[in-house]
């Protein structure tokens, strides 16, 4: 099953970098987040944390009129508390999407295709589990909807995605021990451990995103809802709601 993950991962990747359009547009934009999350691990007595966390992305798309390219990237850290603080760190190092226009309404623009991407999660609750790290990564892939939506003078972009199959990595759940590591390699190689594959029964990933943006005007302001579940022993819940700030970096048209 790992194999034919990773066979259709290959495969969407090829898709989505070979794809060449003779009239696309280029953008970059910059992403500041500001997310208030909650965090449930079986590993820490199943307690609930809540914190705040502040992250950043890129994204660069390619847009044509029948098709869009999209990648992102996005770094992030964050502090929680109950019964003791908490902090995290979260990467996603790639997210890629490649969608097709499925309608000819230009006032009400709808795509639709299959988005690849990566995410890594560390815990430390140094007041509950001393030194001892945890984690939840993932390599998912499944459909994203995008749809713009006019609202006066401006426009309501709304974007949904949930995952459908994905590889992942948890801790082995063992003893307390009071032997822990915090390096760089076990930060780089803990994450890429017991992986397994998950489908819709074991892991699910859904986003969703709102952006009131202004057609002349490089700013734009989102809300963005993410749920995280890895559902078998051991559990791991991860909820956010983002206030995020967008800024265009540049924007050019490519033939």
């Amino acid at each position: 099953m790992t194999k034919n993950f990773a066979t259709l991962g290959i495969l969407c990747l090829g898709m989505l970098l070979s794809a060449q359009e003779t009239s696309t547009k280029k953008e970059h934009s910059l992403t500041i987040k500001s997310q208030f999350i909650q965090i449930k691990d079986e590993f820490n007595y199943g307690l609930v944390h809540r914190g705040l966390n502040l992250a950043g992305e890129y994204t660069y798309t390619r847009l044509s009129e029948k098709n869009k390219f999209s990648y992102q990237a996005e770094l992030g850290f964050g502090a929680n508390y109950n019964q003791g603080l908490g902090m995290i760190w979260s990467l996603k190092p790639l997210d890629l999407f490649y969608g097709f226009r499925i309608n000819a309404d230009p006032k009400l623009p709808i795509t639709l295709g299959p988005y690849l991407a990566g995410y890594y999660k560390w815990q430390l609750y140094p007041e509950l589990q001393s030194g001892h790290m945890f984690w939840m990564s993932s390599y998912e892939i499944g459909p994203r909807m995008e749809l713009s939506l006019p609202v006066k003078n401006r426009l309501l972009h709304m974007s949904l995605a949930t995952s459908l199959a994905s590889l992942n990595s948890r801790p082995v759940y063992v003893t307390e021990s009071y032997y822990y590591s915090l390096t760089f390699s076990d930060f780089v190689r803990n994450p890429h451990t017991n992986i397994s594959f998950g489908s819709l029964n074991t892991f699910t990933h859904t986003d969703l995103r709102l952006e009131l943006a202004h057609p002349e005007k490089s700013f734009s302001i989102a809300y963005e809802f993410e749920f995280m579940g890895y559902l078998k022993a051991p559990e791991f819940k991860y909820i956010v709601h983002s206030i995020n700030l967008i800024w265009k970096l540049g924007t050019k048209k490519a033939s």
